[in-house]
């Protein structure tokens, strides 16, 4: 009955602190998952440092010459908070940080030198996973984490007990730091399996050109596969210009139209030397064409579980934005009231991140500067400047956190990459060719 009574009590700390924080601080938006990931995180720490220290503290044999409490400087909070950090975000990672201190603190007697040091080295192990793209790169944030966890445990062993454990206090400290690496490496498959969430880790494996989904799209829509790459490569710069994340950017560029390829003949970079089969089609049914592309999208993305973060980019690439091109053939029907402009906009939703709307971006800005013959370098930029004004001014960029500043930033960051990449080049003489 103590046991359910205490797993009550610690879930409803959680449900307070996570929901509180969800409502309450602006860049901590938690979902369902979210929530039920944090506080499964939590409490599997808070049971598993309660049952170590209280068999140590029953089996003297165990923790014969090392004082008890020095155990808690074992418990591997620097691991679990490295794994918020990467999967969510850094300001969940330090609310988490904080909750599960306190409960596992209270697993160690509640002890103040053993809440001290897990607020200190999970904070410590959460800076140090700022970007992940690798598993040596996780490793190495638990090296570099692992001295301050040894400099704070031995510390506050010494102010609070003296030098009776000191010893084993730092060498327990730096311990926790080496395994945090391997630790969250162990658990980060695990929660992305579980929750659905994809990882730089997981985003780096999903780049290779052997995925199934992109094989296919290369194979049926070998002209929305170079558009895709394009695209990545100018998300990618437009990330990097601002300090969003460039590893999501370029990997959700490859896969954010997937939904094209059941119909790729329906789309303009696939009917290269073929007649546009939308010229015999109505605008109403070419509308419906269009548009099933991100619902087949997200749909694929479910199937081969590309996980929430790449979904979500597919789903909002488009964000409400307007077929330009079949609502200037649909205004006779709009104008004798048979249809409206409104049929001819994307479901949305609108971009909720900084990397859906540089996607957005560079989506854009490729199929136009695409559509230029001969494009040269000021034409580039006056186009991509057209673009970028004409989406920031159909408000399809008002749910993101993407200032003015960062809009001009990765427009120009686009336009650099465009104008190399749609150079000119002189014409080879016909006895060349």
């Amino acid at each position: 009955m103590g046991a359910v009574a205490l797993t009550l009590a610690v879930a409803l700390f959680l449900s307070e602190w996570f929901g509180f924080a969800g409502r309450e601080v602006r860049k901590v938006r938690l979902a369902a998952r979210d929530f039920l990931f944090l506080c499964s995180l939590a409490l599997l720490l808070f049971f598993a440092a309660k049952a170590v220290i209280d068999l140590i503290a029953e089996s003297p044999a165990l923790g014969r010459g090392v004082p008890t409490r020095v155990y808690a400087y074992l418990i591997p909070l620097p691991a679990f908070a490295m794994v918020v950090r990467v999967l969510l975000n850094s300001e969940t990672s330090i609310l988490f940080t904080v909750a599960a201190s306190v409960l596992s603190a209270a697993a160690a007697s509640g002890s103040w030198p053993a809440l001290l040091f897990l607020l200190l080295s999970g904070t410590a192990g959460a800076a140090r996973a700022r970007r992940v793209p690798d598993r040596y790169r996780m490793l190495m944030a638990g090296v570099q984490a692992a001295p301050v966890c040894a400099v704070a445990a031995a510390a506050l062993e010494f102010s609070f007990h003296g030098d009776g454990g000191v010893l084993w206090a730092g060498v327990f400290g730096a311990v926790n730091g080496l395994l945090s690496g391997p630790i969250a490496l162990a658990v980060m498959p695990v929660a992305e399996s579980a929750f659905g969430y994809a990882s730089d880790i997981r985003l780096m494996e999903l780049s290779g050109a052997g995925h199934p989904l992109l094989v296919r799209l290369m194979m049926e829509a070998p002209g929305t596969f170079h558009h895709s790459v394009v695209v990545g490569t100018l998300a990618e710069a437009g990330a990097l210009a601002i300090g969003a994340n460039p590893v999501l950017c370029r990997v959700a560029a490859l896969y954010h139209d997937i939904g094209k390829i059941g119909k790729a003949q329906y789309f303009s970079e696939n009917q290269a030397g073929s007649e546009n089969v939308h010229d015999a089609m109505s605008p109403g049914l070419s509308r419906a064409v269009i548009l099933s592309h991100v619902k087949e999208g997200v749909r694929m993305a479910g199937e081969f579980r590309l996980g929430d973060r790449i979904t979500e980019i597919i789903a909002q690439h488009h964000g409400t934005s307007l077929l330009y091109y079949f609502l200037d053939k649909a205004k006779p029907m709009i104008e004798d009231r048979k249809a409206s402009e409104e049929m001819f906009r994307y479901p949305g939703p609108k971009p909720k991140t900084r990397e859906a709307a540089i996607i957005m971006l560079a989506d854009s800005a490729e199929a136009a500067v695409r559509s230029l013959d001969r494009p040269a370098p000021r034409e580039v930029d006056e186009t991509v400047t057209a673009i970028v004004n004409r989406i920031y001014l159909d408000g399809q960029l008002n749910e993101c956190d993407l200032t003015l500043r960062d809009l001009h930033a990765v427009g120009r960051a686009i336009s650099q990459v465009l104008a190399a990449v749609a150079h000119t080049r002189v014409d080879y003489p016909a006895s060349a060719v």
